[in-house]
C-alpha cells in the first residue's frame, strides 16, 4: 500500500519507547476521556478531531470496524462528547464506499453534514484490489454518499489529507499520488483538486516532482481571496543527494498557478512537512516538519511570512518532543499548540505550547499506558481553552485514546 504505513509507525513507536528522555518542563493535567477498544469500535486514531461548535467532536480511526479487504478493519467515523460519550457515525466496508480514512480529519458543512476522504476503496486503479480512494459525505444520521471515486493515473490517487470547504460549499483537497509520472514508477507526484457542490471534480494542479514539490499527505487551507496553501513532503531542494527533495510550502492561486513560498533544505532548516500550515491574521504561515532541525533530526516548528521568509521557531531535541506529524493550533494571543509523535519522558510523544518568540513548554508527556502513545493527530481547542486530541496507540487496550489537556 503506498504511503506511510501502519507498520512503519508501529516500528517507530517501538524503537522510540526504548529511549526514554528526561524532561523537567511544566505539565498540564491530562485526562483520557476514551480508550478505543479495537474491532467494531475502531482503533488507531491518526487524525485531528473537529468541533461542531456545540460541544461535540468528530474524528476518524485508521482501522477498526470491519471489512474483507483489510484484516484490521477499514476504519470508522465517530462522534464524542467532552465527557467521553462516544458513538459510531459510520463504519467503512472497504468496497465502493471507501476504506481507511488514514490521517484525514472530517470537515463539517451545512446541516451538520460531514465531508472527508478515504485513501483506499472504490476504483481498483493499480491491480491491488484496495482501491484509490474516495471523497465522501455523511449525514448526521450516518448515511454515506460517495461524492467522488479516484481513478489513479492523471486523475490522482490516495487523498490522504481530507478536504476543506469554501463559502459556496465547494471542496478542495490533495492526492498523495497520481497525476504526472514524475519518477518513472507510475505512481505519480500528486495533485490538488476541487470538487464542486454538484460533484464535478477538476484537477487544479499536478505536481511535477522537481522544484514545485511532490507528494502530499496534508490537507489545505484557504484565505479570503480564494488562494490555497499547503505543503509537499518531497520535491523542492535535493537536500540529501537522493533526488527526492525535502518538501515545500506552496500557494495555489485561483487561476491554478503555483508559487513555492519555501523549499526546505534539510538540516537546521527542517525537512519533510507532513501537515497543512495554519495562518494568522497577518497572513503568516506556521507549521511543522517531521525531520530536520538539530542533529537528532526530530523536526521543527517554522514560520513563513508573507514574503516567503522562513524562521525556525523551535527545533525539537527529543527531550521536548520529536517528529511532529499534524497541524498546529493558534490562540488569540499568538501561542501555538501542537503534538509531537515521539520524545518526552517515555519517548511516546508530547503536547506542547510555543510562544510567538519560540519558547516551548511541554504540557504533557505521554507514557503509553494509561494515557496513550504516538499522538499523530493535532489538537482542537474549546472556548475554555481546553485542548482535545487523539493518540494512535497506547491506552488501556493499546488501540489509542481520546484525551483532554486542561484544568
Amino acid at each position: 500500500m503506498p504511503g506511510v504505513s501502519t507498520l512503519f509507525f508501529i516500528a517507530l513507536f517501538a524503537s522510540a519507547s526504548l529511549f526514554p528522555f528526561a524532561n523537567a518542563q511544566a505539565k498540564s493535567r491530562e485526562t483520557v476521556i476514551y480508550n478505543f477498544l479495537g474491532g467494531g469500535d475502531g482503533s488507531y486514531a491518526w487524525a485531528s478531531l473537529i468541533s461542531d461548535g456545540n460541544g461535540h467532536f468528530y474524528g476518524t480511526t485508521h482501522h477498526g470496524g470491519g471489512c474483507v479487504q483489510i484484516d484490521s478493519g477499514c476504519g470508522t467515523v465517530f462522534e464524542i462528547t467532552p465527557a467521553g460519550k462516544k458513538s459510531i457515525v459510520y463504519v467503512f466496508q472497504g468496497g465502493s464506499d471507501g476504506a481507511d480514512p488514514y490521517a484525514a480529519p472530517v470537515t463539517i458543512g451545512k446541516g451538520g453534514n460531514l465531508y472527508g476522504t478515504t485513501r483506499l476503496g472504490a476504483t481498483d486503479c493499480d491491480g491491488t484490489g484496495q482501491g484509490c480512494g474516495t471523497v465522501f459525505k455523511l449525514t448526521p444520521k450516518g448515511t454515506e454518499t460517495v461524492l467522488y471515486k479516484f481513478g489513479g493515473g492523471s486523475d490522482g490517487s490516495h487523498p490522504d489529507g481530507g478536504v476543506i470547504a469554501d463559502a459556496a460549499g465547494n471542496l478542495y483537497g490533495t492526492t498523495n499520488f497520481g497525476g504526472k509520472d514524475c519518477d518513472g514508477t507510475g505512481q505519480g507526484c500528486g495533485t490538488v483538486f476541487k470538487l464542486s457542490v454538484r460533484g464535478k471534480k477538476r484537477t487544479l494542479y499536478t505536481f511535477k516532482g522537481g522544484s514545485d514539490g511532490a507528494n502530499t499527505i496534508a490537507g489545505l487551507i484557504i484565505d479570503g481571496a480564494g488562494n490555497l496553501y499547503g505543503v509537499t513532503r518531497a520535491g523542492g531542494v535535493d537536500c540529501d543527494g537522493s533526488g527526492l527533495g525535502c518538501g515545500t510550502v506552496f500557494r495555489l492561486g485561483s487561476d491554478g498557478s503555483e508559487t513555492v513560498l519555501h523549499a526546505f533544505a534539510g538540516g537546521v532548516d527542517g525537512a519533510n512537512p507532513f501537515a497543512a500550515p495554519v495562518m494568522d491574521a497577518q497572513g503568516n504561515l506556521y507549521g511543522t516538519t517531521w525531520a530536520g532541525g538539530t542533529d537528532s533530526n526530530f523536526g521543527i516548528v517554522y514560520k513563513v511570512n508573507t514574503n516567503g521568509k522562513e524562521t525556525v521557531l523551535h527545533a525539537f531535541n527529543g527531550n521536548d518532543g520529536g517528529t511532529p506529524y499534524d497541524s498546529l493550533v493558534v490562540d488569540i494571543t499568538g501561542n501555538l499548540y501542537g503534538t509531537a509523535a515521539m520524545g518526552g519522558d517515555s519517548g511516546a510523544g508530547v503536547v506542547f505550547r510555543l510562544t510567538p518568540r519560540g519558547t516551548e513548554t511541554v504540557l504533557h508527556s505521554f507514557a503509553d499506558d494509561p494515557d496513550g502513545a504516538l499522538p499523530l493527530g493535532g489538537l482542537v481547542m474549546d472556548a475554555a481553552g481546553n485542548l482535545f486530541g487523539t493518540t494512535a496507540f497506547g491506552g488501556s487496550r493499546e488501540e489509542g485514546t481520546v484525551f483532554r489537556i486542561g484544568n
